[in-house]
């Protein structure tokens, strides 16, 4: 059997490109665990970050190319996506930072939609279904047996580490790379566009906690709001600052506001070329509290005082994969056409993660799975 469409992982960006396409194609989806799309449970504590109402690709989203994310959203947008949750009685709210998140603050809700439009379009999922290969199988038709006039074709050919073979005409590839171990991510991805010679982004971990040398651990898992400087000592410039909340654990700080810390950090060591080092030794944060609102034990880990309520933090290190929300790198966007599909492999698509986009927090992540899956899956016809 030689199936229209094989879509691999059945998470938030699979799933999606399987409720949009076409349903009458023949389509399987195959998914390495016995699970489907643990990581969307997962998001916003279980709350499910769908998307954003204020999205600026310009500065939510990092890539290369923003030419082609610009394209991608102008197609499928987070106004869509809202629409689509509209259309199907799905109720959001907006939080701080104009994020969107269920209104009953359970992500199993959209799961539980998803799975009957899925039902609606005929799914098969096979679960416990990892990948060990994949082949192209590429030929040439002659049409009218004119020498100018010719027609490639193409079938991949999926083995799985059970040796059971299937084979399709069109491919899409949903996957997450080595970040946030937990869901079972993987670099098979990686190993797969490297064998097909595709120009890949370096990849390193990306959203991650930030390790300072202080000892928290008397503040663990307190969380406050408060604003946010990154300074460079040596050149006594702010780098960024934010507002927002923040939480202590052990040496680390976390919550969205250090996501974007981390992303500045980055961003600055790539532009003045420098490394780990320079953020060991010049770079630092600056934490300033509102004593009327800080709770007594952050008041007296640091000794606030009305007159006085900024602290200074020496950073140790960014942390790795472990810890990482997401993968940076991956796939060039040069390497794709506008509707996610290899330019040199007709019929092969890469979606979401795997490609060279990355973003600030959780929210533009699902809307970059939604747009990305969307205009894949309506390529196919």
């Amino acid at each position: 059997m030689i199936y229209d469409l094989i879509i691999i992982w059945a998470w938030a960006s699979g799933i999606f490109a399987w409720i949009n396409s076409n349903k009458n194609l023949k389509k399987i989806i195959l998914e390495k665990t016995n699970k489907i799309w643990t990581k969307l449970l997962l998001s916003g504590w279980e709350r499910a970050n769908v998307t954003n109402i204020n999205i600026d690709i310009e500065n939510d989203y990092f890539s290369q190319n923003k030419k082609f994310l610009k394209s991608i959203f102008s197609k499928y947008s987070q106004w869509d996506f809202m629409n689509f949750c509209a259309e199907n009685n799905l109720e959001l709210i907006e939080e701080d930072r104009w994020r969107l998140i269920l209104k009953n603050w359970n992500s199993k809700e959209i799961l539980e939609l998803f799975l009957k439009k899925l039902k609606q379009n005929n799914c098969k999922i096979n679960i416990n279904s990892q990948v060990k290969q994949i082949i192209i199988h590429k030929w040439t038709n002659k049409l009218l047996n004119s020498q100018e006039n010719q027609e490639e074709s193409i079938i991949y050919e999926i083995i799985l580490d059970n040796s059971i073979k299937y084979k399709c005409r069109n491919l899409i590839i949903s996957t997450w790379w080595k970040s946030f171990f937990s869901t079972w991510t993987t670099w098979d991805w990686y190993n797969f566009a490297k064998q097909l010679w595709l120009k890949l982004i370096p990849t390193f971990p990306w959203l991650s906690w930030i390790t300072i040398i202080k000892d928290l651990s008397f503040l663990s898992w307190i969380s406050t709001n408060l604003g946010l400087q990154l300074i460079d000592k040596k050149t006594k410039k702010t780098i960024y600052w934010e507002t927002g909340p923040i939480l202590f654990t052990h040496f680390w700080l976390s919550w969205p506001i250090i996501f974007n810390t981390w992303v500045a950090i980055w961003e600055y060591l790539a532009k003045i070329k420098s490394n780990n080092n320079y953020l060991l030794d010049n770079l630092i944060i600056k934490l300033e509290f509102d004593i009327n609102n800080s709770s007594k034990k952050i008041i007296k880990f640091f000794n606030l005082q009305e007159s006085n309520c900024v602290v200074e933090l020496s950073l140790h290190s960014l942390r790795g994969f472990k810890e990482a929300k997401i993968t940076t790198g991956g796939i060039d966007l040069n390497e794709l056409d506008n509707n996610m599909q290899v330019k040199k492999s007709k019929g092969l698509y890469f979606i979401w993660e795997i490609v060279d986009i990355t973003w600030k927090t959780w929210w533009y992540n699902l809307q970059w799975a939604w747009s990305s899956a969307y205009v894949a899956s309506k390529n196919i016809v």
